[in-house]
């Protein structure tokens, strides 16, 4: 795989902290290691080629993927996660804030995401800062290619920035290193597995069972490896909800748009891009009171040249915990309780709303 030349001498990341974070890896020659990557595309392509360095280097790894709703910081996945005995722990794809994931447990972070704070004593990895900013998967490639025949693996890193960014992003490899991959079979593959985590279902880890059986994306667009048939199963529930759910009409107020719907599929992100598509001067909050109980999920995307995390901050709402203004400054979103969300409603400029708005109603999109 061949990166190309960037601006920046430090792309995708400072040598030295990849030369710290492949130390780091290979360190782990005979140990228990558990790798935990986000669910999406791009923090399963990362998981899977954390997964073949540490082999390839002796350690005997694990993963242990995050269950509907959850993250490296959820309690209830930190729990899942101090369970048996481990050595070291790579967290891959999920944000970072200042809070220990496991106390105790040596730790190596990738990731890509906006933020100025880490888990403490943690080794970090990170790409944000550089431009243009690698997304995990690529910068995962870049940190295990001298741990391992890099070239049958390149199809993850380009499968990941697919999902993560689009195939027209603008990384230096990407166009040929797509050719090769094959454009149809990636783009398919990436429908599939991303189907898997947005299914009421959850089936996250059926996706990188796929993945890690699969040499190809051809293999997962063609049904090659057994488990496909599931993510297919997984697209045809996820279109189906996305139509529903965006059908809702919007609220509006000033040039934010408000839809509120109900739905245990992850289809909130999916409406709010459509919704942004129909109305690109306005910022559109896709509401879903029914992905999580007693929570109202929300994404938030814009075609408007704003930075929606600092839109978030400009409210001036009380704390709302670790579960808002994450991720991207052009898409971001939030899971929040009943009564935090109405107050989030009301200081974004859609006053009156009811606790029976957001309460989880089964089918009703409205």
């Amino acid at each position: 795989m061949l990166l190309g030349h960037t601006k920046d001498p430090n792309w995708p990341a400072p040598e030295q902290a990849l030369a710290e974070a492949r130390q780091f890896l290979q360190e782990q020659r005979g140990k228990r290691v558990l790798v935990a990557p986000h669910t999406d595309v791009d923090g399963l392509t990362s998981g899977v080629l954390a997964l073949k360095a540490l082999e390839s280097v002796g350690a005997r790894p694990l993963a242990r993927v995050p269950g509907k709703g959850e993250h490296a910081h959820s309690p209830a996945f930190q729990e899942r996660l101090r369970s048996g005995v481990w050595d070291a722990l790579v967290v891959l794809d999920m944000g970072s804030r200042g809070e220990p994931i496991v106390p105790g447990l040596p730790t190596l972070v990738v990731d890509h995401h906006l933020s100025d704070v880490f888990p403490p004593g943690a080794r970090v990895l990170t790409a944000n800062g550089h431009e243009p900013i690698a997304n995990s998967s690529l910068l995962t490639y870049v940190l295990v290619s001298p741990l391992v025949v890099p070239g049958p693996l390149e199809w993850l890193a380009v499968m990941g920035t697919v999902a993560d960014l689009g195939a027209t992003a603008p990384m230096p490899f990407l166009k040929d290193a797509l050719k090769r991959a094959g454009r149809k079979a990636v783009t398919e593959a990436v429908a599939l597995l991303n189907a898997a985590r947005r299914s009421s279902r959850f089936a996250a880890p059926q996706a990188l069972e796929v993945l890690l059986r699969a040499g190809s994306a051809a293999d997962i667009a063609e049904g090659r490896v057994p488990g496909v048939d599931t993510l297919r199963d997984c697209r045809l529930e996820v279109q189906y909800e996305v139509a529903r759910c965006a059908k809702t009409p919007p609220r509006f107020a000033r040039n934010v748009a408000l839809l509120l719907f109900s739905s245990e599929a992850q289809v909130h992100p999916l409406v709010a891009v459509r919704w942004a598509q129909r109305l690109p001067e306005h910022i559109v909050i896709a509401a879903n009171a029914g992905y999580l109980p007693g929570r109202v999920n929300f994404a938030m995307r814009s075609r408007a040249p704003v930075d929606l995390i600092a839109w978030l901050k400009d409210l001036d709402l009380p704390p709302m915990g670790g579960e808002f203004a994450n991720g991207h400054a052009r898409a971001t979103g939030g899971s929040l309780t009943q009564e935090d969300f109405l107050r989030f409603a009301e200081a974004a400029g859609f006053p009156g709303l009811r606790t029976f708005d957001v309460e989880r109603r089964g089918a009703f999109p409205g």
